[in-house]
């Protein structure tokens, strides 16, 4: 291990390997050490990079274009919507409006392509749901420059019913689930007198069409809800417990960076523990990883879902430059975020329904964290996002009008991913346990340094360096059945 570090410090610059072996040595500690102050000053990096965000709506797609801005590079973004809180943040050098992904995927494909060639773009790192087509479309152009999973792999986490048969197969725990093909399987969920379940499609999103079914309680009727042989669901068992949640970067089975929260405390290292077994499985395997966790009054600790896109735990990265060198830099050594670190939506929270708190003690928790935690959009340095939210907000509200949707749902309509059915029967599952090869081995000298007199001069990266693809670009995968699920009607995981 200690053989290792010397020869990667040996590769960077001075200040930099002072920085990582500083901040390697404090995370070795056995008390946390916040040492944000170390790694977030702006950065000049050695080969500073165009980086292309999938949309531009979302905090936390801010939060990351202003990391990566501080660690050297320049960030640009697309996004459906014409006025966006990117667009008026100095982190983002230029914004495009393209068409919605959902609405018209080649429309949006096209104009990513635009920002590509008028940009020069090194790297592609997608933000939500738009990962599926950007991944689907099987352009080369966009490929190597994808920082993403395979679509098999994509798949395979994306779907509820896969990810826990997944789960279980590589040896972590999970509720117990069942998959339902129609209303009928629905009505045949074992022991649903005696225990609560989580019934949701299988591709959902953002607790969105959850229904919580508790023994002794009516079923929903048919008319609620879309259950048939196009649109599975999947019916899993009611944990109760506290909930924690993970975001990680991995490289070739590896994990390069981690944060891990929860809505009250910090969760000790068994999540840590679930998430280098999951890398583990994944050797071939570059992208974002989040996983959702319950941890039961028992001790147990259970997947309950996965996201393979950016979430709220780039935000515990904020005003550091860790997590925009990992995504930069292949050989970056692995970071995580500070313990004890805290992030908040301001304009979330305060819209937070009265009605959650129980007691008055749940009431002056709220705000005592509404007062304490920073809040993730406001900077000194980049004032103009935080201003103009309450006219964002005004249109944001506009368009809920005249669609007849709730904000949330609003806000990521445009980048949900609806698969078309007929694709959907050509899928065949994804043999995601064998153990594929991994990508060529890198050449040691792919990113020396060449001297021109006293200028540096850095040779153009092989394609998909950033992004590990540097092999033949595959063939587009069939997935049979895996957007639907792949066992028998209501069969237990």
């Amino acid at each position: 291990m200690f053989e290792h570090i010397i020869v990667d410090l040996g590769e960077r610059s001075a200040t930099s390997s002072l920085f990582n072996f500083t901040s390697l040595t404090l995370n070795c500690l056995p008390f946390p050490v916040n040492f944000g102050w170390l790694d977030g000053r702006k950065q000049k990096p050695e080969r500073p990079l165009r980086v292309l965000l999938s949309n531009g709506r979302f905090p936390v797609t801010l939060d990351l274009a202003r990391q990566l801005r501080r660690a050297g590079h320049e960030v640009y973004c697309v996004d459906a919507m014409e006025y966006h809180v990117c667009k008026f943040s100095n982190a983002v050098r230029q914004c495009w409006q393209v068409p919605s992904p959902r609405v018209d995927a080649n429309g949006y494909l096209a104009g990513v392509k635009r920002a590509i060639e008028k940009a020069n773009i090194d790297l592609i790192i997608p933000m939500h749901e738009e990962i599926l087509y950007l991944v689907e479309c099987g352009d080369e152009e966009i490929y190597r420059r994808l920082f993403a999973p395979s679509l098999p792999v994509l798949l395979r986490m994306h779907n509820k019913w896969e990810f826990t048969q997944w789960m279980q197969t590589i040896g972590l725990d999970a509720p117990d689930a069942y998959l339902c093909k129609s209303y009928a399987d629905v009505e045949k969920i074992p022991h649903r007198d005696e225990k609560e379940y989580a019934l949701k499609p299988v591709f959902g999103r953002a607790s969105q069409n959850v229904y919580h079914l508790k023994p002794g309680e009516p079923l929903p009727s048919d008319s609620e809800f879309d259950v048939s042989e196009e649109c599975y669901w999947i019916a899993q068992e009611w944990l109760k417990g506290n909930r924690y949640c993970t975001y990680g970067i991995v490289r070739q089975g590896h994990v390069k960076a981690l944060s891990i929260y929860a809505v009250t405390e910090t969760i000790d290292g068994s999540s840590c523990a679930y998430m280098d077994h999951i890398a583990k499985q994944l050797p071939t395997t570059t992208g974002q990883l989040a996983f959702d966790f319950i941890e039961t009054p028992n001790g147990r600790l259970a997947a309950i879902e996965c996201n393979p896109r950016a979430t709220s735990g780039i935000h515990l990265f904020g005003s550091t430059t860790r997590l925009a060198n990992v995504l930069a830099d292949p050989l970056a050594f692995p970071v995580q975020a500070d313990v004890g670190a805290t992030r908040q939506i301001m304009p979330g929270m305060l819209m937070w329904d009265r009605r959650n708190a129980r007691g008055l003690r749940a009431y002056l928790t709220h705000q005592r964290r509404l007062m304490s935690s920073k809040d993730v959009v406001f900077a000194m340095r980049d004032l103009l996002p935080t201003v103009i939210q309450p006219f964002l907000l005004t249109s944001y509200y506009e368009i809920c009008r005249e669609r007849g949707l709730r904000l949330p749902d609003m806000f990521q309509w445009d980048c949900t991913w609806e698969s078309d059915w007929e694709k959907r029967k050509t899928w065949r599952v994804c043999p995601m346990l064998n153990v594929a090869r991994p990508d060529p081995k890198r050449v040691e000298n792919e990113t020396a340094v060449e001297s021109v007199g006293r200028k540096k001069v850095l040779p153009p990266l092989p394609p998909g360096y950033l992004t590990d693809k540097m092999g033949s670009v595959p063939a587009s995968p069939t997935l049979d059945g895996s957007a639907r699920g792949s066992a028998g009607s209501a069969s237990k995981s």
